[in-house]
């Protein structure tokens, strides 16, 4: 809304957990933000009304006026401090953005051997299982995959930072509280200050926690790094740390439970795996179509369940924007703004057959739409291709294992820690 009409500490008992409820219910149901945003879309001037612009061309449009939609909305979610996320414009921005894309360039040209490396060795291990057994898709295959292949992020210091100041280097229990940690403080980004004050505090245990591991490894960092000692290494090691890996580990477990709704697109992509896996062994890592193919698949799987439906931005002045509508609409200085990416990404004005699954659309002069899912403009994510780049050889090695199947006899295979999931139990078949 455009508006705030609550405080939202001043809200009756039971009332925050059960806004909150909604609010969680609503991210792990796509498909009914979809609906909500098909009528935005076919009225507009009722998004203008709301201040939530859902059309494509109105949400490109807010998306690239960084200063008078301004990302400071995030500033309650940044439970581990300030990062480029929650900044606005300006030297300290700018400084930031220079020390991340030096650290991802490295990713260039080692990410996606590591990646598949990664993968391979965790595929020969589950491979073993057999159909009797289930393991948990975030836990004991994402988790640690993309940790493998983000390691270039911190180079030498990552298993100093994964183990603490005093920690074993080699202890994998140590690693993997880490990796939770940093999973908690990801998960405010979501929430924010709509979360439960229970969920709003654990948060920021976590992100205590995760600021001074990385201040009692900053030497390590620095000298990983190759820096002299700027200020701010240890602000941008924390929005590394939190950011890159729960992210793209959550958007992982969307993009295969949209699959395994999809079970004629799943079986196509493992026919096609498997053929190719019979006639050389390493000809499903090395040929270049099908790799294009499953990155697109992964794409056309996010794009159905994004991990970021909504976007919030800060309205700092008094302005307007397009809704699509006849008229603009007035955005009053104070308030904020819902951005509707889910039916940006779905409107059928710039997305032909916007409804139906495929991965092989040609978006022409419109690609830049397709990466909706990942922010726009200036402030979109500079990790993305990289990320895709992960998901990509994490699903070619699921696609080259056993089918696999949600393990429902175990109860509930997924199980979700607010907006996002905590476990997806799978087996195969």
């Amino acid at each position: 809304m455009k508006n705030s009409t609550y405080i939202p500490d001043a809200l009756p008992p039971g009332v925050r957990s059960i806004s909150y409820g909604i609010f969680c219910w609503a991210n792990r149901h796509p498909g009914a933000l979809r609906a909500i945003g098909k009528v935005l879309r076919r009225w507009p001037f009722v998004g203008g009304w709301l201040g939530m612009p859902a059309r494509a061309s109105a949400v490109k449009a807010v998306l690239t006026r960084p200063n008078s939609f301004s990302n400071t909305a995030h500033a309650a979610n940044l439970s581990a401090g300030d990062y480029l996320i929650g900044m606005d414009p300006g030297p300290t921005y700018s400084a930031d953005k220079i020390l991340l894309d030096d650290r991802l360039a490295i990713l260039k040209e080692t990410l996606p051997a590591a990646a598949d490396k990664a993968v391979q060795d965790y595929v020969e291990a589950l491979g073993r299982l057999g159909t009797n057994k289930s393991f948990d898709l975030i836990e004991d295959y994402l988790m640690w995959i993309v940790f493998r292949a983000m390691y270039p992020l911190f180079g030498a210091a990552t298993d100093r930072v994964a183990a603490g100041a005093g920690g074993s280097l080699t202890d994998p229990g140590l690693k993997r509280q880490y990796l939770l940690e940093i999973r908690y403080v990801a998960g405010q980004l979501l929430a924010g200050s709509s979360a439960t004050l229970r969920v709003q505090r654990r948060a920021e245990l976590n992100a205590d926690a995760l600021m001074s591991r990385i201040a009692g490894v900053r030497t390590d960092i620095q000298s990983a790094w190759g820096l002299p000692g700027p200020d701010n290494i240890e602000r941008n090691a924390v929005g590394l740390a939190w950011i890159s890996h729960p992210v793209t580990v959550q958007s992982g477990a969307l993009a295969v439970q949209e699959l395994l709704d999809r079970p004629k697109v799943h079986k196509a992509l493992r026919d096609e795996a498997r053929r190719l896996k019979q006639l050389d062994p390493d000809a499903v890592w090395q040929n270049a179509d099908f790799r294009e193919r499953v990155r697109n698949h992964v794409l056309e799987l996010l794009r159905f369940r994004p991990i970021f439906p909504l976007l919030a931005r800060d309205v700092p002045r008094d302005t307007e924007f397009e809704t699509g509508a006849r008229h603009n609409a007035t955005c009053p200085a104070g308030g904020k703004m819902a951005i509707w990416s889910i039916a940006a990404l779905f409107d059928s004005d710039v997305v032909k057959d916007s409804n139906k699954f495929c991965p092989a659309r040609d978006w022409g002069k419109d690609e830049d739409l397709r990466w909706l899912m990942f922010g726009y403009g200036t402030r979109q994510c500079p990790a993305m291709v990289y990320a895709v780049e992960i998901l990509t050889s994490a699903l070619i090695g699921l696609l080259i294992l056993p089918e696999l199947q949600l393990a429902k006899s175990e109860g509930k295979a997924i199980t979700y820690d607010g907006p996002l999931m905590s476990r997806m139990r799978v087996s195969f078949v």
